[in-house]
């Protein structure tokens, strides 16, 4: 039976052995792939490859890493204040029932109070020509 360390310059071994393959059927393997999306036309976005195809050309071929990853995009509705749905009339401490329970809510609840009714009364729409 091999020792650990036999195993681990094994796994070194095959792991530069398996780089070396992949850096040899690169260039084939990319040049079937180009040639699949000409003969069927494929375009970057059928990939959700959109915003990639205006980016960099000629960049090394290789795993990506976090390091490369780019920052994720803002919601469309971020940073958009959100009225609040529940306040204590006793002490007008506000939530919007969104995120963390706040303690005040928590002690409110454990007193035997119900969200229900902690409940901030909706303003009646307006409507246009009344």
């Amino acid at each position: 039976m091999p020792s650990y360390s036999e195993i681990i310059q094994q796994i070194n071994d095959l792991q530069k052995q398996a780089e070396r393959q992949r850096k040899e059927e690169y260039s084939s393997v990319l040049k079937n792939i180009k040639k699949q999306i000409a003969e069927y036309g494929i375009t970057a976005e059928e990939l959700g490859l959109a915003s990639a195809a205006s980016g960099k050309r000629g960049s090394k071929p290789g795993p990506k890493t976090n390091k490369t990853r780019k920052p994720r995009a803002k919601r469309a509705n971020a940073g958009v204040k959100v009225p609040p749905k529940y306040k204590d009339s006793s002490t007008g401490n506000t939530w919007t029932g969104r995120g963390k329970m706040p303690k005040w809510v928590s002690a409110a609840l454990a007193s035997g109070r119900s969200l229900e009714s902690m409940l901030i009364a909706p303003a009646a729409p307006v409507t246009p020509g009344n």
